[in-house]
């Protein structure tokens, strides 16, 4: 697959930049005392950190990485050739997801040591959260760099999407202790469904809204990247 042969490439410069480093390798880890005190409970402690991996290892690494190739006429050239535009964007992505999803595994098997959680009972819906997740937040991205000129510039246009995720998805508490106006509309941010999808894989629950609200996303991450993706530096 030619989109492989990119992430390859992408992979390397991915081991060799810091800051994507500290925030896929470091970051979540800082999180950990934090998502404990809310709870000690090892399922919320899972899927919080399942949350904090998808904004910070997916979301925000790869703004930075988009805009970065696109400022160093990579994206550019790389579309000169056979690669179709998806296959550009997906090879780009495969180091953030791979390193992402690496890390969600071994939280989760590290948590379900300390613990001794219980496997879930319904894990195809931590499957399609997950997923869901990653597709969506690769698109948000994608979308985001186009409103992005430089690589210091994305922890400013990043932050409307990270805080309100982070603050407003039940990350740190509940969404239910919230009024139910409050609530209802909380509940519609992106990363929202994919958390109501993890704790459904442990505690069941409704998963039809999540995974209507999680599609209506990838909807709307696409039209936002074939409308607004920039592929020619923003200089």
């Amino acid at each position: 697959m030619r989109a492989v042969a990119v992430g390859q490439a992408e992979l390397k410069l991915f081991w060799r930049n810091k800051t994507a480093l500290f925030n896929s390798l470091i970051l979540p880890l800082l999180l950990v005392p934090a998502l404990m005190a809310a709870d000690a409970d090892g399922v919320p402690l899972v899927i919080g950190l399942t949350g904090f991996v998808l904004l910070m290892a997916v979301y925000y690494n790869l703004v930075t990485t988009f805009v970065a190739r696109r400022e160093e006429l990579v994206l550019k050239r790389l579309r000169v050739g056979e690669l179709m535009d998806p296959e550009i964007l997906l090879g780009a992505s495969l180091p953030s997801v791979v390193v992402a999803l690496g890390q969600m595994t071994l939280f989760a098997v590290i948590v379900g040591v300390m613990t001794g959680i219980d496997l879930p009972s319904r894990p195809w819906f931590l499957l399609v959260g997950v997923v869901g997740g990653v597709i969506v937040f690769m698109l948000l991205a994608a979308a985001s760099s186009a409103f992005t000129r430089t690589v210091e510039m994305a922890q400013v246009t990043s932050l409307p999407v990270l805080m309100a995720c982070v603050l407003g998805s039940g990350l740190f508490f509940p969404v239910s202790v919230l009024p139910d106006s409050v609530g209802t509309v909380l509940r519609l941010l992106p990363l929202s469904p994919v958390l109501d999808l993890l704790r459904a894989g442990w505690d069941g629950g409704p998963v039809l809204r999540p995974m209507i609200v999680l599609a209506l996303w990838i909807g709307l991450g696409t039209y936002a990247v074939r409308r607004w993706f920039r592929w020619d530096p923003r200089r």
